[in-house]
């Protein structure tokens, strides 16, 4: 979310609303950047290092540690796990008559696995790591400067996030969002890790590959030569990831957006609250700023997906050597 500046007296009262609602200080006349509008990633960016240095960067990185390493590991490790889960069913859905090409057909439910699978681990992975996400984001957008003036909100970090949302909402105000979160998790991890293997197992349907249930090669699945990458190059499985990682990030971004916003105003009184619930949330960005204000700072978010795509295509990498 975009920091917001305003020479407007009558609507820094707004403003200061919105912000107390986001962790962000409240604004001035006397703002060094006074001219009503909002700025770019690039912009704030040059602020928080102006101001703040470039630890500030850093700020929340040690949940976000946490959080990314646990999050990547379970993802993995559980999106296989349902994929063994839900592979009696999908096997007993083949005995069903039909006129389709039987390969057609096993085509079809590795793919419906993938993306399956890929969602239901989200899903679980969020409800599960949801509270460390939600103390990375509060300490991320905690933009005070430590000084008398603009004090920071939790200069003691993920221990005065914790107990001061606990002491307002108790431990329902860590997983504000959550339901809102969960949709959008699973959206975007159907579409990020199942949408992946659906696009390797499509390449090597075209191919020619015997494709099983799973999206492996039909052979010995402990050899790596029957494993879904091993038919395809590097750079094909780097351009895959991209693609998938790009599409689930900007189809998926507007929830993630309503989310934090959310997840900010956890803590506060409820009069103070700018939004009731997440229905709520969607209604009034979109009456007060319409679509674009659903991807304020989609930008970096874009260039994320690099880091990404990188996940996705070591992870087959990795698989194949253990």
């Amino acid at each position: 979310m975009q920091l917001q500046f305003s020479i407007d007296k009558k609507s820094t009262k707004n403003v200061d609303a919105q912000n107390a609602a986001t962790g962000l200080p409240k604004t001035n006349a006397t703002s060094p950047v006074a001219d009503g509008r909002r700025l770019g990633a690039f912009e704030v960016a040059k602020k928080v290092y102006e101001r703040q240095g470039l630890v500030a960067f850093w700020r929340g990185n040690t949940p976000n540690v946490i959080r990314q390493g646990g999050t990547a590991a379970m993802n993995f490790l559980l999106m296989d796990w349902y994929k063994t889960a839900i592979r009696p069913i999908l096997v007993w859905s083949l005995s069903l008559p039909s006129d389709r090409d039987p390969q057609a057909r096993r085509k079809r439910r590795a793919i419906i696995s993938s993306f399956l699978s890929g969602g239901l681990a989200g899903g679980t992975v969020t409800t599960v790591l949801y509270p460390v996400e939600f103390i990375r984001t509060r300490l991320a957008m905690d933009v005070g400067r430590g000084t008398a003036d603009v004090p920071r909100l939790y200069p003691g970090g993920m221990r005065d996030v914790c107990s001061s949302i606990w002491k307002v909402d108790g431990w329902r105000g860590l997983y504000q969002g959550y339901g809102i979160a969960l949709a959008g998790v699973v959206l975007y991890r159907a579409l990020h890790l199942g949408g992946y293997d659906a696009v390797k197992t499509e390449i090597l349907h075209r191919r020619g590959h015997n494709i099983g249930i799973s999206g492996a090669q039909q052979g010995n699945p402990n050899d790596s030569k029957h494993n879904t990458a091993a038919g395809l190059t590097m750079g094909e499985r780097f351009l895959a990831a991209q693609i998938v990682s790009l599409t689930a990030g900007t189809a998926c971004y507007p929830i993630d957006s309503v989310r934090r916003r959310l997840m900010m105003q956890a803590g506060l009184p409820i009069e103070q609250r700018l939004y009731k619930n997440s229905l709520d949330c969607f209604r009034r960005v979109w009456a007060t700023e319409g679509l674009h204000g659903f991807y304020l700072g989609i930008g970096p978010n874009l260039v994320r997906s690099i880091g990404a795509s990188l996940l996705l295509v070591s992870y087959d990498v990795f698989k194949v050597m253990l």
